[in-house]
């Protein structure tokens, strides 16, 4: 699994969205966005990174493999969850909403542990969902057995 990739891919989906939310919030004079949008970007960048592995490995990932990925990831997501909140905060207001603590201050500490958690669980669940997918999608094709 490819760290590089999944660090593109977690900052196209965060500015990404980001950016729809905006213009979706402009346009309609409404509130849209929520705290959920922060995990958004690791899921998906999870999701494509199992698919890789199962198109490059032809299986799915070892326990150990997975998570491997797993941390790996969290730290890559909460790494690029603080460099977007303090440098695109205005872009991404949920992101930015990190900024608002002081850092390394107990509610900045807090605030990053819950993200981490959370990148946790999403990272490793939704590599494999990817895997698991990707692989049946190539067994019913016949490219595995």
């Amino acid at each position: 699994m490819n760290p590089v990739r999944y660090g593109v891919v977690f900052v196209a989906v965060a500015l990404g969205a980001a950016l729809l939310i905006t213009a979706l919030n402009t346009a309609t004079d409404n509130v849209l966005g929520h705290s959920a949008q922060l995990m958004v970007p690791a899921m998906i960048a999870a999701l494509v990174e199992g698919q890789q592995f199962a198109k490059a490995h032809k299986r799915r990932p070892a326990s150990v493999e997975i998570w491997g990925f797993t941390w790996i990831a969290t730290g890559i997501a909460v790494a690029l969850n603080v460099a977007i909140a303090f440098a695109a905060g205005s872009i991404a207001p949920e992101f930015g909403k990190l900024a608002i603590a002081q850092p390394l201050s107990q509610q900045f500490n807090v605030l990053l542990a819950i993200y981490a958690g959370g990148y946790l669980i999403f990272n490793r669940l939704f590599a494999g969902i990817g895997a698991a997918n990707q692989f049946s999608v190539m067994r019913s094709r016949g490219e595995v057995e």
